[in-house]
């Protein structure tokens, strides 16, 4: 696999329960699988990472009762 393309994207998450509302930033890595295919790896903090939407948890109260909403790429 090669690394194509690379996104920073800020991302807004938004707690059902005690309406705290907070944004975090991801870099997204699209890669070639060389037959045509996309996949994509994803980071936070310079870590590897599950995406955005998944596990995610309030700071403010540890509800996983969160609405994330989809962020617009700007790539790098």
């Amino acid at each position: 696999m090669r690394e194509t393309d690379v996104f920073s994207e800020t991302w807004t998450f938004f707690c059902q329960h005690c309406s705290h509302i907070w944004q975090d930033e991801y870099e997204a890595r699209h890669l070639d699988d060389g037959h045509g295919g996309d996949a994509v790896s994803w980071r936070h903090r310079g870590l590897r990472s599950m995406p955005p939407w998944a596990h995610a948890t309030c700071a403010s109260c540890d509800s996983v009762t969160i609405k994330v909403l989809p962020a617009l790429p700007q790539q790098r």
